[in-house]
């Protein structure tokens, strides 16, 4: 006896993997705070360069944790929306940073 085909199921996640990805985006601005409190530790051998460097880990970490909370709030309002756009410029964005941090970090530890 062959059954007959099920039609396909929809999508029945009520919003998870948004709240997966809010997850995530947090932890990563988290990391970002974090990380430039590790500067603090040079900041009597490099003075204002250290500042600088915890101020802007220390904002970008503020700024990707309430741009991608307000974004991703929204995207769980219309999930599963066709044509949501990627956050490629996010990703970008927080990409370019990590590098930024972590070749200051080589450098202060070099120099140290």
């Amino acid at each position: 006896m062959t059954q007959a085909p099920q039609a396909p199921l929809g999508r029945n996640d009520p919003g998870l993997q948004p709240e997966r990805t809010s997850l995530a985006w947090q932890r990563t601005s988290l990391s970002f705070v974090v990380v430039s409190l590790f500067f603090l530790r040079w900041a009597g051998d490099h003075g204002a360069l250290v500042a600088v460097v915890v101020a802007a880990a220390s904002l970008t970490g503020a700024a990707t944790f309430f741009h991608t909370r307000v974004r991703l709030s929204r995207i769980a309002h219309h999930f599963p929306s066709p044509g949501l756009e990627p956050a490629t410029t996010e990703v970008f964005a927080v990409c370019a940073a990590v590098v930024l941090l972590g070749a200051t970090a080589l450098w202060v530890t070099l120099t140290t």
